[in-house]
């Protein structure tokens, strides 16, 4: 058998490579999946809800409103399940303050494969904090310092 050998730069590609998989390993990825975990952060413009539906009934399996300023972390077990056919595997979550990527997941349901499952996510109207009505409104003051200098032409377009 003859072995050749790894070209320097293969080498370093390949730990490269390796490094990146192990330091992605544990983290949650705000912009969904790809690395196991699942991250969705809800913010006042964009509020989420998290639906994971079931492919083979249709029906929803998981529904998780996020409230503002906080974030939904979870990740699918492959095994740990209920029933090894319709449910085996472990979905593990938790909702913790928003930017904390490396929360304990302290919540589990028995669910199925995270192969028969799809994620959707929702859009809810946004929630803007309600402003008293003296700071929406304009109050005309007397104060000449705020007022515009009158101009020579009133005629702007000519």
């Amino acid at each position: 058998m003859k072995f050749s050998r790894l070209s320097p730069i293969r080498t370093i590609a390949l730990l490269s490579v390796g490094m990146l998989a192990t330091a992605l390993s544990g983290c949650f990825n705000p912009n969904g999946g790809t690395t196991g975990y699942f991250a969705y952060i809800s913010t006042p413009i964009s509020p989420k809800t998290i639906v994971i539906t079931e492919l083979r009934t249709g029906q929803p399996i998981f529904v998780k409103e996020i409230p503002v300023g906080k974030q939904l972390n979870f990740r699918w077990l492959s095994d740990g399940g209920t029933d090894p056919l319709y449910s085996p595997a472990l979905l593990e979550w938790t909702i913790t303050k928003a930017g904390n990527n490396a929360s304990l997941l302290d919540n589990q349901m028995s669910c199925p494969a995270e192969e028969t499952c799809k994620i959707t996510v929702e859009i809810r109207d946004p929630e803007y904090p309600a402003t008293p009505d003296d700071q929406r409104y304009r109050v005309d003051s007397e104060d000449e310092s705020d007022e515009l200098p009158e101009s020579e032409s009133k005629r702007i377009y000519e």
